[in-house]
């Protein structure tokens, strides 16, 4: 892999990283759960948390709404810009989505 391609790789993960926080911000669980495959799973170990398929994680993520805003402003890693041929952000420890 090019580093011009990991860089496009790493763009297109955070573009996605933030459409699911938009979604989930704006309570639109429809859009956040058909972010996932069908078969997709959704794991959040620091909270023993597992939704397995998208009407799960819909249901899921409903329920936990009174979370999301703390779980968003944890792990949320911020804006990426891009510096010549490199990405930066926010970078996070090995708990994140």
């Amino acid at each position: 892999m090019s580093e011009v391609q990991a860089i496009v790789d790493r763009f297109e993960i955070e573009a996605l990283r933030g459409e699911f926080t938009d979604a989930g911000m704006m309570r639109d669980y429809d859009r956040l759960a058909a972010l996932f495959t069908e078969d997709g799973v959704w794991r959040i170990p620091g909270a023993n948390v597992e939704f397995a398929g998208r009407e799960d994680i819909r249901a899921g993520v409903e329920r936990l709404q009174g979370l999301w805003d703390y779980f968003v402003q944890t792990v949320h890693p911020g804006t990426i810009q891009l510096k010549g041929d490199t990405a930066a952000g926010r970078r996070l420890g090995s708990n994140h989505i």
